[in-house]
């Protein structure tokens, strides 16, 4: 087939499948491409993710002491991974992050304040404490609230973070509640979700 002008080539068939061969560059030779290995390279360079959730026992900590988040278990990934407590981004980029916790209080005199915070790459995010109270416990019920934060990062690559937290009194827990055995069933509430979206 002749050469042709770009602005002379008649219009494609939509919609594409995939398969369509385009010219480029690299590395300073010509060489084609798929349109599906376009779409390839986007997804995993500009739409990484990450679900996280600890279901472990609970997690507690003694009165005004800091203490690292334990996150256990990884639902599904693409160019995020859990290293211990520890998330990682592989591709730079800005980052939602969205966490709920499921605080208990088994203080029957006074609420508990909880302050939760990310620390990025090793230094704690300014201004990017979240502090709950966590009501008292009453007869045999402890007191109970969740805690849902959603902050914005951008990260290079390779950056990573994690969360700290603490209690004021010492009588707050990070808990997971168990699925029921009997009527109403529902599954377990996890004491830990995170979830890690790329948005730029």
């Amino acid at each position: 087939m002749a050469d042709q002008k770009i602005s002379a080539m008649p219009i494609a068939t939509v919609p594409l499948t995939g398969a369509e061969v385009v010219p480029l560059v690299q590395g300073g030779a010509n060489v084609s491409s798929t349109v599906a290995l376009f779409g390839a390279y986007a997804r995993n360079t500009l739409f990484n993710y990450g679900a996280f959730q600890d279901i472990d026992g609970p997690q507690t900590a003694a009165a005004n002491t800091v203490v690292e988040l334990r996150i256990n278990t990884t639902d599904f990934t693409q160019g995020v991974a859990k290293v211990g407590n520890r998330i990682s981004l592989t591709n730079a980029g800005v980052y939602s992050i969205i966490i709920s916790l499921q605080l208990s209080n088994d203080n029957t005199a006074d609420p508990d304040d909880f302050t939760l915070w990310p620390v990025i790459n090793g230094t704690a995010a300014v201004g990017s404490g979240s502090t709950i109270a966590v009501p008292v416990r009453k007869a045999t019920k402890n007191g109970h609230t969740i805690l849902t934060v959603q902050y914005t990062f951008e990260f290079l690559a390779a950056g990573y973070f994690e969360f700290n937290w603490f209690c004021i009194e010492g009588h707050v827990s990070v808990l997971t509640f168990p699925a029921s055995v009997v009527t109403p069933i529902h599954p377990a509430s996890a004491g830990v979700i995170l979830s890690v979206i790329q948005v730029g």
